[in-house]
């Protein structure tokens, strides 16, 4: 029998959909971050939109409204997204018949909705932990910080070794590959958790997208006042052969009723029919429709738990902000990229894609381990010593999907004060060895270093009104293994308004003048 229509259709919505992520995703890099809509899939999850919403105080216009598509299209189709759009999902599609699968599997279906649970009672309480399991997160994070630059380094050594630089070179010309091999803190973790999600597949089909999605599940809550529902005809002899290939396992072993919230409106029920009983139409009524999520509550309230101790240990730990004294116990080098909100919102609104990573054309931003503690944990951070930040680039803001990178203008961009510039005298061989080196000098953009007759000698000092911690100065300094000139988080001062940074500059700016 042939394939339905409907089938065709959805293969080649899920060949342009991701194809279509691919090519925003590679235009994730300077170059482009302005010009093309990059963080279009990140924007319209309602998973993102939700929990950070739910963390962060007020309300968030353009995440709301990016978002509603989806939902709109999941009151209509149900899960439409996960069976015709998603790109992991489609990704999953492909690796699936690379599995060899255990004969008997557990039905872990509603293990989501309590993984949903605890995601939602973890960004109520302020430390959001959606960005581990969220797919377009999550496969975002997995291609910019893992995959990505391993494809790079293997097209950079391919076309060194075979002498034949046209494999490379057109790429590096048009700005979709990094001049600087990109390289990052933690990539085998986040490998790691992109290979376990196709792994689960040994269990079943789409066995990440029935049992553990938390987007999956937030979808499958809105699909049970859908629109489109399946239709049983009379023609129906009952065989089983379409609960047999739904990979949402959604449908009644007899084929006679379908449990909305579970299906992926894959349509490869329609397409294996025998007797060609089964079609889509638009239907209220509850015909043919399974009751209930029938959801544990005592599951429910330990996954609420759960996600509730996540949000106490996140907000105790280090890198927490101390309720009594108000002080920031994070990490002296915490550094954030320019353009970052006060640390408390950053860590409302930043769901750790890596888009900010990628594009960033000097490999300086990196997820941080320790540094910020379990509620920054693979938030962005920047690290002077690999690249310092450029004077002209504003390409992690642009492509920032929640702006917890708020945009900004290059003019801008020397009052937006991320830390500040501190030198070893013990260490800087114009200070200890008597030497000439200008070096943090020369390679500062901000002109925040000046120099002073000290001992009948120059030496260089730097103006902490003029520092905003771009790490240039710290990147080039000629010491090793530790620079002489590092930069440091006190001072930070993202809490302050733009307007106060600019003045807090000017004060140097006159009393040169």
């Amino acid at each position: 029998m042939s394939t339905p229509r409907a089938a065709r259709v959805r293969w080649v919505s899920q060949a342009l959909f991701l194809a279509a992520y691919l090519v925003l995703f590679a235009l994730t890099v300077r170059r482009f971050a302005a010009a093309a809509p990059v963080p279009l899939f990140l924007k319209a999850d309602p998973l993102v939109a939700l929990a950070v919403q739910l963390a962060a105080p007020g309300v968030i216009p353009e995440l709301l409204l990016f978002a509603l598509p989806v939902t709109v299209l999941t009151l209509v189709a149900g899960r439409a997204f996960c069976g015709w759009i998603c790109p992991l999902g489609t990704l999953i599609d492909l690796s699936d018949r690379l599995w060899f699968r255990r004969s008997k599997v557990r039905d872990v279906r509603r293990l989501k909705y309590y993984v949903l649970a605890g995601v939602l009672v973890s960004a109520l309480f302020g430390a959001s932990a959606s960005f581990l399991l969220d797919p377009i997160v999550l496969l975002t994070r997995s291609l910019a910080i893992a995959i990505f630059p391993a494809a790079q380094l293997g097209l950079r050594g391919a076309s060194e070794v075979l002498h034949a630089p046209f494999l490379f070179w057109p790429l590096e010309g048009a700005g979709l590959v990094q001049a600087q091999q990109l390289a990052f803190a933690a990539n085998w973790m986040v490998l790691l958790v992109f290979i376990g999600v196709f792994a689960l597949s040994a269990w079943g089909p789409r066995f990440w997208c029935r049992s553990v999605c938390p987007l999956g599940a937030l979808l499958g809550v809105l699909s049970r006042v859908r629109i489109l529902n399946k239709r049983v005809s009379e023609a129906c002899n009952q065989c089983g052969a379409c609960a047999l290939t739904c990979p949402g396992q959604a449908i009644s072993a007899d084929g006679q009723t379908t449990n909305p919230s579970e299906c992926l409106q894959c349509q490869r029920c329609v397409a294996t029919c025998p007797k060609q009983a089964l079609d889509v139409r638009v239907a209220l009524a509850a015909a043919g429709r399974e009751g209930r999520l029938d959801l544990s509550r005592r599951r429910l309230v330990q996954a609420g738990a759960l996600g509730l101790g996540w949000a106490a240990v996140a907000k105790t730990g280090p890198g927490a902000k101390q309720a009594v004294t108000g002080v920031q116990t994070s990490s002296e080098t915490l550094l954030r990229p320019p353009g970052a909100l006060a640390e408390e919102a950053f860590l409302d609104r930043c769901i750790r894609c890596g888009a900010c990573m990628k594009t960033c054309p000097s490999n300086a931003l990196h997820p941080a381990l320790h540094e910020a503690g379990l509620q920054g944990f693979w938030t962005p951070i920047l690290v002077p010593r690999i690249g310092g930040c450029a004077e002209g680039c504003t390409a992690c803001a642009e492509v920032c999907p929640t702006e917890a990178l708020e945009r900004f203008s290059v003019e801008e961009k020397d009052a937006l004060f991320i830390g500040t510039s501190r030198i070893d005298r013990s260490a800087c061989i114009v200070w200890n060895a008597g030497k000439y080196c200008l070096v943090c000098d020369e390679h500062c953009p901000y002109r925040a270093i000046r120099w002073e007759e000290v001992e009948g000698a120059r030496r260089p000092f730097v103006i902490e009104e003029k520092c905003v911690g771009c790490g240039l100065c710290e990147h080039h300094c000629p010491v090793q293994p530790v620079a002489a000139i590092r930069v440091f988080s006190q001072g930070d001062k993202r809490g302050w308004s733009r307007a106060r940074q600019r003045a807090y500059r000017n004060l140097a700016e006159n009393a040169e003048t």
